[in-house]
């Protein structure tokens, strides 16, 4: 029957497990800043995106100002206080 010795270094050990966190901590670092960056750049996007939202309300404020500034008679298509003839027919 064979039997297989396995003999652990503990000194390899240790070191392997050291170089394993670092490693892990490395890939953490690296996903993060990539996560952070591509908050920034949404966060960017959402700031354009708001400003040209504001800019376009700011059009349309001026341009109701425009409106109203301007008096632009209006004409009633209801006679109040007189029967048309198409009411008394209806009744």
């Amino acid at each position: 029957m064979i039997t297989f010795d396995l003999i652990i270094n503990p000194v390899i050990l240790l070191l392997a497990a050291i170089a394993g966190g670092l490693i892990g901590l490395l890939i953490g670092r690296a996903k993060l800043a990539k996560s952070r960056a591509k908050v920034l750049e949404l966060e960017k996007e959402m700031m354009t995106a708001h400003a040209e939202i504001l800019e376009i309300q700011k059009a349309y404020v001026q341009l109701e100002n425009k409106l109203e500034e301007h008096s632009i008679p209006v004409i009633s298509m209801k006679i109040n206080g007189k029967d048309n003839s198409k009411e008394k027919a209806t009744k």
